[in-house]
Order: structure tokens, then C-alpha cells, then sequence
């Protein structure tokens, strides 16, 4: 892998982390929150569907210019391709296309080669609103590159969510030396309608011939080809000299063919190239710059080296900038299109953003508020220029309630304060889902009737816990941005409403060959408990129409992390909480946490909560050591867009976050240094003293200087002006936080203990 010439912190990125065993990583060529993600289009992989276009095995469709990372569900994009052929091609792309094996790739950050098993060799590199092809054939062959306009990527194995073309043209022009047309196409995860695409592409040297195809049937002459039907293909072969080489350019836009054109030629301004290794060194130096450069990390452990930078590099890869690319609205506003999802990314992406990153963060922020100003709601899930999925809440309101608890700046809060009413105040719009018919699932809060009338969400709506859980975080969310604010009677309404999650605790509730009870259990809607199909360890499906989402009742029973002083009463004792926080993981106990799915995040952290940081130390180390590890199948589950990575980045690093609070949550770093830049280019410094392999113990903490005894410390402590932490480290627990737990700041007494 190393022969492709890296620069500087890049080349400790794998990026081919993560993307088998679930993980779906995007590993083609991109920048960060790039617009383009070039990469390559497999089909016919033992895995089912490859949702970021690759696949370890099948067959090279194309080498397309979009995608998503680290997604589920079902594949999103995969358009505006091209695809090497060698030969006389005679016959329509349908009996071409899965000819050639993808069997050998090579790819560093920037900068992507296969080759086929046609013996064509291919380079690709990304720039931010377009790329570069390198091509080099068999010698004697007959080159030819294929535009197929309605090419897009498919689910297969969920045929339900796959994508389809609506339709499509191709053009060349007179010289043959470049092209340019659309395609439109629908469906996906999201259930998106239809979303259009252009582009304009060119090569370094003209065709010899141009052959047009609609569907099997093959014409040379024509330059131009056009489709309406989603069961034909339809585009143009460019036919090249005998054993060329060839190397083209293609840029896209959501807005018009022009506009392809223009962002080509100021992705190409100052250096009219074709070459890939040149772009490819741009996006490593922007990478390095924006990404890479802001942690700088001192330790001879090259595993936990890369670990750490392809965790940073996995986690900007999504959501896409495309400001100025908005077709739907004019706007003087920052855009990002594919947030996939906020369900998965507000517990820790977001909040690295606000450390790491916080001129994206106030862009993405203004972002959601742009679409709530014109789509009527920010989104929980958005691609191709529209609302998406809402899995459990409206997390976007922790997204705008962590933002502005760490005052990030040029928001206009007055908004944002009421799109986040919105989500907490109007029923959305019915948006029918053959998944989850009972409300809708597009954008705001399903069941929200019922959230209202009753404090939770009853049975009559499926995923009942988990709406319930996440409605009462999102409402703390709104509370802190109320009182900020200054909406004093509205802070309190949303606190209260914040305490809806207790209105599922049954103190009753058991669970087989445990001595501890109490559990978050399902509600009718007259108040009584749901008890057919109920068992807190188990969600059943943990799908769409179950009542809890990717984790049980037993994993929804620790995800209030803005009152978790409420559930250590309604658990009982100190020691109680330690006995069944060691059930939720293997290392002590049961493993009923899955920490390949989001609510389980922050469960490993909360023996802070009843001052046993030994026992957070001890699970996150067997966690990080026992479900990750580096190369293709170093994911415990789907990458999420990047929530995985940024979970373990901040395990890595020893601090947590817990969004739309300032409280970050303290455990041991795995590096004897840590240098952060963070906030407006302040630095925070972290240091272990006597790490080993055995000691990762804490025996005692300073923070900036001064002796610690809270396993906590605030956004003000480490980032607004910068700071440091060192950890002194041993090989045995020791009680060294003496000082208060951190803080419930949403706790309210609902008067049910």
C-alpha cells in the first residue's frame, strides 16, 4: 500500500478501515465533507449490497463521482460514471458491464488504483466538485470509456429502498474531446423522489469514434442519446487509438450543465492537469491542514497511531458541503446535504466538530437552520436535497443545543430556537412508510399527539421507547437553548417535558436470574403497562415497527444522560448501578449493550457517574481491544457516517462528550501525549504518565496544572481557552475522584421514585 506516495499525518490513514463486516466505509477518493466521492460501483458481491459502491469481490460497474459512507439501509448514489472497456463493444453496456472482475485495488487518502481484470489499470483522484480519471490499457487493445447516464447504485438484497433511474441524456460534442448531460433518479434509503444531477466531462485528448447504446442496441454516428425508462441503459462509448493511454476530467452540479463545467475549471484553475497524483497531493495537503495536523499524537505504537488518524479521517467524510449547490432555494447560507444520520452522529460527530472543527460546526448548524427555514423542518436523515428518515427523534435539536452550550458563533439563535419548537411543537406532515405506517418518519416527531397529551409516546406508535427516550433528551436540548435565550417559562415547559422518559420506568419489571429489577417498559395508552411481547433485554426485530430501535429496554434505560441522577435513584444504590452497568458488557458481566449501535455510546462512561472511573477505564480498554481493530473488518458494526469512528477517537483520547452539555466525562487515553488544537486555534494538551500495557489505571488527575478530584471536567476547563489533562497511570484502581459526580443538569422530580 505504501507505493502510492503519501503526505504527512495522511499517511497513517487506512481507507480501507471499516468498509467489510458492516462497516460500508466509503475508502474512494475525497476531501473533507467532499461533495465528490469517487469510487468504484460493485455488483454481484457475496456481501449483499455494497452501500458505499465497494465490495471486496463482484463486479465493476463503474467508477462513479458520488456516494455515501458508512451507510445501512440501502445504497444512495453512484451516478455520473465511467467504466473502461476493451474491444470492439458492439453490444448495448446491459451484456458489458459485468464482464471484468474488480480484483486488486491500492488507494491512499486522495488517490484510488484497481485493476481490472481486463488488464486496464485505473487512477482516480478527487477534487471538490469534480475529478480526475487516469486510464492505462492493455497494449494493442482498443480503448473504449463508457458514459452511462443511467447508472446508479442498487439494493439488491433490499429491493424495497434500491434507487431508480427517471431519466437521462448523454451528449458529445463535435470534436469528441468532452460530453455533458443529467440524470435523474429516485428512491433509496430515504425514499427520496426525484433529484437531478448534471455533468460535463472532457478528455485530454479527443476520441477517434463515438458509439451511441439504448439498452442492447448500438449506433455509431449519433452524439447524443436520451432515456425515460428505468429498465433500458443509455450513453455514448468513446472509442480511443490502439493502446493509449487515457485521462479525463468530469465535473458535476445539482444546478446545471454550466455549472459542471465552471466548478471543472475552478477545481483546475493554475494547473490545467490531468494528473491524478497531483490532485491527489492538493487533497492530501487539505486533509493534513484541516483534519490530520490538529491532533498530534507522541507514541511508538503504529497500530494505535493509525487507529487514531483513520478514526479522524472516517469521521469527516459526511455530511457534504454543498453550499452554492442548493437547487431547491437561493440562499446566502451555508448548505450540507447528506446527513445520514443525525440519530446516529449527535452523541459524538457533532460534538468532535464543536472541539475540532468550529467553523464547519457553526456552517452546519446554519446548515439545518437554512432547511428548516425553507423545507419547513431540519432533518434527522437528509440525501439528495431532501428530508429523509427520522429513526427515533429530532436530534437535530441536541445538534443546535450542543452548539450553543459551547458557543459556537455566527448562529442565528432566535431561529434556530424555533425550528427546534417546531420539532417539539407541530405534528409533522403524514409521510406514508410501509416500515412505520402508524406516523410519520420524513422529519419533526411521529406521535407527537400522544407525547403531548401523556408525557411519552404509548404503544400506539411504534418505536414507543425509543421516541419517548429521545423526545426527552431533544426537549432538555430545547430547555438549554430556552434559558439561554432567555425564555424562561419555555425553559421550564421543556425541562418538565424532559422527564417524560420516567413515565416508562417500571420498578416492577424483571429480568430472569437477576437479583436488580426495574427496567424502561412500553405504555398503553391508558396508562398500563405493555406487557405482550416484552422483555428488557431483548427489542425483537429492534426494526421499524418495534418498539425500540437498534437496542433494547435494558440499553434505553441508560441513554438520559441529562438526568442520569434521576435513574440512579430509580435503580436504587450506588453499587446497584455498578452491578448492572457490568451486565451491559462482556468483560464482567451478561453483554446486553451493543456498542456497534448509537444508544449504547455512552454507557461504558456512566461508572463515572457513582465515582468508579476504574471500572469505565477497564470496559472501555476491552472494548476498544476486543470490537475494533485496523483493516477492513475493524467495525463492530455499520461505521454510521462516521459516529463509530468518533466514538473511538474520543475513547482513544480519554474525555467524552455528552452532547448539549458541557460536561466531558474522563477515562485514560491509550497515548503519552495528545497535542489538540481546538476551538479558535487554542491548544489542549493531554498527558499520561507510566502508560503501559498494564497500567492504565488512574491514580490521580490535574488539569491545567491544578490536582483534580472529579473524574468530569466542563468545555470551559479544556477547550474554550485551551488546557491540559495529565493522567497519572498505574496497574491498579484506586479511588481517586473524591470529588462530586458530574452533573444531571436536566434532572426535574417528577414525584415517581
Amino acid at each position: 500500500m505504501r507505493s502510492l506516495k503519501t503526505r504527512g499525518l495522511s499517511k497513517e490513514v487506512d481507507v480501507f478501515f471499516g468498509t467489510e463486516n458492516g462497516g460500508n466505509v466509503f475508502p474512494g477518493a475525497t476531501r473533507p465533507y467532499g461533495m465528490v466521492k469517487m469510487g468504484v460501483d460493485i455488483i454481484g458481491s457475496a456481501s449483499g449490497n455494497a452501500y458505499s459502491g465497494y465490495a471486496n469481490d463482484g463486479f465493476i460497474t463503474g467508477i462513479s463521482m458520488m456516494h455515501e459512507s458508512g451507510t445501512g439501509g440501502a445504497p444512495q448514489y453512484g451516478v455520473v460514471g465511467q467504466l473502461p472497456l476493451v474491444g470492439d463493444i458492439d453490444v448495448g453496456i446491459d451484456n458489458a458491464q459485468q464482464r471484468f472482475a474488480n480484483i486488486s485495488d491500492e488507494a491512499h487518502v486522495g488517490l484510488y488504483k484497481t485493476h481490472l481484470a481486463n488488464g486496464v489499470n485505473v487512477t482516480f483522484a478527487a477534487a471538490d466538485r469534480s475529478g480526475v480519471y487516469e486510464y492505462d490499457f492493455p497494449t494493442g487493445s482498443t480503448p473504449n470509456i463508457v458514459i452511462n447516464a443511467t447508472h446508479h447504485l442498487t439494493a439488491p438484497a433490499r429491493p424495497w429502498w434500491t434507487q431508480y433511474f427517471v431519466n437521462g441524456s448523454v451528449e458529445a460534442s463535435q470534436d469528441l474531446k468532452s460530453y455533458s448531460g443529467h440524470s435523474a433518479i429516485r428512491g433509496g434509503w430515504g425514499e427520496q423522489g426525484p433529484w437531478t444531477i448534471y455533468f460535463y466531462g472532457e478528455f485530454e485528448t479527443a476520441a477517434d469514434r463515438v458509439i451511441s447504446f439504448l439498452n442492447t442496441t448500438s449506433t455509431e454516428g449519433p452524439l447524443d442519446v436520451s432515456s425515460a425508462n428505468q429498465d433500458e441503459a443509455a450513453g455514448l462509448i468513446f472509442r480511443f487509438t490502439s493502446g493509449a493511454s487515457v485521462k479525463s476530467r468530469v465535473g458535476i452540479s445539482f444546478i446545471s450543465v454550466e455549472q459542471a463545467e465552471q466548478n471543472l475549471r475552478n477545481d483546475f484553475e493554475g494547473h490545467n492537469s490531468y494528473d491524478a497524483a497531483h490532485v491527489a497531493r492538493e487533497t492530501q495537503d487539505l486533509w493534513n491542514d484541516e483534519v490530520f495536523n490538529k491532533v498530534q499524537v507522541s507514541n511508538e505504537n503504529s497500530t494505535l497511531v493509525e487507529l487514531i488518524y483513520t478514526a479522524l479521517y472516517g469521521t469527516h467524510l459526511l455530511p457534504s458541503n454543498r453550499t452554492g449547490e442548493n437547487p431547491k432555494w437561493d440562499t446566502g447560507e451555508p448548505y450540507y446535504d447528506d446527513w445520514f444520520t443525525i440519530w446516529d452522529t449527535f452523541r459524538s460527530t457533532l460534538p468532535l466538530f464543536n472541539i475540532l472543527q468550529v467553523e464547519r460546526a457553526s456552517e452546519l448548524v446554519r446548515s439545518l437552520i437554512d432547511i428548516y427555514r425553507h423545507d419547513g423542518y431540519m432533518p434527522d436523515g437528509r440525501s439528495a436535497n431532501q428530508n429523509g428518515r427520522t429513526q427515533g427523534g429530532s436530534n437535530s435539536d441536541i445538534v443546535l443545543g450542543d452548539a450553543f452550550v459551547k458557543n459556537i458563533t455566527g448562529i442565528n439563535w432566535e431561529d434556530g430556537y424555533a425550528a427546534m419548537v417546531k420539532n417539539a411543537e407541530v405534528t409533522p406532515p403524514y409521510f406514508y412508510d410501509s416500515f412505520s405506517s402508524d406516523a410519520s418518519t420524513k422529519e419533526g416527531r411521529g406521535g407527537l399527539s400522544d407525547w403531548k397529551s401523556l408525557g411519552y409516546i404509548s404503544r400506539n406508535f411504534n418505536r414507543s421507547v425509543t421516541r419517548t427516550v429521545e423526545y426527552s433528551y431533544d426537549d432538555f436540548a430545547l430547555s438549554v437553548v430556552a434559558e439561554g435565550l432567555g425564555h424562561l417559562d419555555d425553559h421550564n415547559k421543556y425541562l418538565k417535558r424532559s422527564t417524560g422518559w420516567q413515565h416508562l420506568w417500571n420498578s416492577n419489571a424483571t429480568v430472569a436470574n437477576k437479583d436488580y429489577q426495574g427496567f424502561i417498559q412500553p405504555k398503553n395508552g391508558d396508562g398500563n403497562w405493555a406487557t405482550s411481547n416484552y422483555n428488557p433485554v431483548s427489542c425483537g426485530g429492534c426494526y421499524w415497527s418495534d418498539d425500540e430501535y437498534e437496542g433494547s429496554p435494558v440499553e434505553y434505560g441508560w441513554a438520559v444522560p441529562h438526568d442520569v441522577s434521576t435513574l440512579i435513584k430509580f435503580i436504587g444504590d450506588n453499587e446497584t448501578v455498578i452491578k448492572r452497568l457490568d451486565d451491559m458488557f462482556k468483560l464482567y458481566g451478561e453483554g446486553y449493550a451493543d456498542i456497534g449501535n448509537e444508544p449504547s455510546f455512552l454507557t461504558p462512561y456512566l461508572y463515572n457517574f457513582v465515582n468508579a472511573q476504574h471500572r469505565t477505564t477497564e470496559t472501555l480498554r476491552y472494548i476498544v481491544n476486543n470490537k475494533f481493530s485496523i483493516g477492513p473488518k475493524a467495525l463492530p458494526g455499520n461505521s454510521d457516517a462516521g459516529a463509530m469512528q468518533s466514538w473511538l477517537f474520543f475513547a482513544l483520547i480519554g474525555i467524552y462528550p455528552i452532547s448539549s452539555t458541557t460536561t466531558y466525562l474522563l477515562s485514560a487515553p491509550f497515548f503519552e501525549k495528545i497535542t489538540m488544537t481546538v476551538g479558535n486555534g487554542k491548544q489542549l494538551e493531554i498527558f499520561t504518565e507510566n502508560l503501559s500495557q498494564e497500567n492504565y489505571h488512574v491514580q490521580s488527575v490535574e488539569v491545567n496544572g491544578e490536582a483534580w478530584n472529579k473524574n468530569w471536567v466542563t468545555h470551559d476547563d479544556i477547550i474554550t481557552n485551551g488546557g491540559s489533562i495529565k493522567f497519572v497511570l498505574g496497574s491498579e484502581p484506586v479511588q481517586w475522584e473524591t470529588g462530586p459526580e458530574p452533573p444531571s443538569p436536566g434532572h426535574y422530580d417528577l414525584g415517581l421514585i
